[in-house]
């Protein structure tokens, strides 16, 4: 009877260990700023931090909302910094949100059930859930609880934002961008003034091409950015959207190819990443483009 109770214990508190680590990251990122350089945003009864990067031009041009992420196959939160003072240079309000994906545990045993029981149902799911040629990510990452936990960051961030005047703009790399547009085709109400995708993908086969006609059939602008050389997931995609964009006629659709060996040359001890000035410069060619 004991070994049974302390079981059921364990187990509860291992299902906790994702809402911890949540905390934390959170918590983190909070630490690395100075006290009154963070704004806390209540999602549910999370406080997660943004950071704000005012515009450096008399009149703003609206917000830039850049999602970053601890993976380095999204914009970390360095690279998110680096972004924002070269668009709040050119008339952004830049705000930063952190994003921490959940992390789903491979198998829970339901209360009650015995440790054999447990152990049996933990090993059998685990044999059908990991493949031995599968990404590592999807082992701990899900597709519907990633999308609903950035849907409701989304929406205390269109809270938070909502009397703040001019266009809205998304930013996003990687599995946050593919997991925007889910959010997005879901609840139409999160829809932005345009989304700039960098090298979306989501480390498995139905999801990662599912996001080549969520993409298309958006009904927002979509700059397209393929950092070349990214990752196979990415690849295996990047023509694929370009063309089915084309085929479903979306007027409002660029791809630009970025090259993951751009190099540059400065006198300046301090240098901003190439690949980050890259992404900044399309950018702002593309809302010119569509005419801000």
């Amino acid at each position: 009877m004991n070994r049974h109770r302390i079981t059921i214990f364990v187990l509860a508190m291992v299902s906790l260990f994702p809402t911890i680590a949540h905390s934390d990251f959170f918590t983190d990122v909070s630490n690395a700023y100075l006290p009154g350089e963070t704004t806390l945003l209540m999602i549910g009864e999370a406080e997660a931090p943004l950071i704000q990067v005012e515009a450096k031009t008399p009149l703003s041009l609206g917000t830039a909302i850049i999602l970053t992420e601890p993976f380095p196959s999204s914009l970390t939160l360095s690279q998110g910094n680096s972004l924002a003072d070269l668009l709040s240079e050119k008339g952004w309000h830049v705000v930063i949100s952190p994003v921490n994906l959940p992390i789903d545990p491979i198998s829970s045993v339901e209360e009650g059930v015995s440790a054999s029981e447990g152990d049996a149902a933990q090993e059998n799911q685990t044999k059908q859930t990991i493949h031995p040629r599968s990404n590592q990510l999807t082992q701990y990452l899900d597709f519907d609880s990633a999308t609903a936990a950035l849907t409701l960051q989304l929406n205390a961030l269109n809270n938070f934002l909502q009397n703040r005047p001019g266009y809205r703009m998304v930013i996003a790399q990687g599995m946050l961008a593919a997991t925007y547009l889910s959010a997005t085709e879901l609840q139409p109400a999160l829809h932005p003034d345009t989304f700039v995708a960098i090298s979306p993908f989501w480390p498995e086969d139905a999801t990662n091409n599912l996001l080549i006609e969520t993409m298309a059939k958006a009904d927002f602008p979509v700059l397209d950015l393929a950092l070349s050389e990214f990752n196979e997931w990415e690849a295996n995609t990047t023509l694929k959207r370009k063309i089915r964009a084309k085929n479903e006629l979306k007027i409002h659709y660029r791809q630009i190819t970025i090259p993951s060996n751009s190099l540059a040359f400065s006198i300046k001890r301090i240098q901003k990443n190439p690949q980050i000035q890259l992404v900044a410069n399309s950018t702002i060619g593309w809302t010119r483009h569509l005419g801000w």
